[in-house]
């Protein structure tokens, strides 16, 4: 029963894994869609943004399998290294917002999804963070 229990754990947190992916590639696209009609050198420096936070979420997608394919010992370290991914998601994501306010008065914040991580027994279901 407790194995069940693990392997049901494990499935919920890697739905909210993918939740956060998704959610993220929907803001970048937002940003993405911005830089296209921003001036030319705005646009250079928002499409650099952009390829960096794309790079980020191809990491954030390489975790996730990690996270799929983790045995039972390997699941904590595993784990680390997919909640390491999101600071790392955040931080770029807060220099892309910082410029992209400053240039064209959008608002960048971070997705609700993102804030701080709550223990996995606070977590409820698939919208709570990680």
């Amino acid at each position: 029963m407790e194995e069940r229990m693990d392997e049901q754990r494990k499935r919920a947190y890697q739905d909210r894994f993918q939740a956060r992916i998704d959610e993220w590639e929907a803001r970048l696209e937002q940003l993405a869609a911005r830089a296209r009609r921003a001036e030319a050198d705005l646009r250079a420096r928002l499409l650099s943004e952009e390829s960096g936070l794309r790079e980020k979420l191809a990491e954030a997608r390489a975790r996730l399998r990690d996270l799929m394919a983790a045995s039972e010992d390997g699941w904590d370290e595993v784990k680390a290294g997919a909640e390491k991914i999101w600071v790392d998601v955040r931080a770029a994501w807060e220099r892309a917002g910082e410029q992209a306010s400053e240039d064209l008065g959008a608002d960048q914040t971070a997705p609700e999804s993102d804030r701080a991580p709550q223990p996995e027994s606070e977590a409820q279901g698939p919208s709570a963070t990680l």
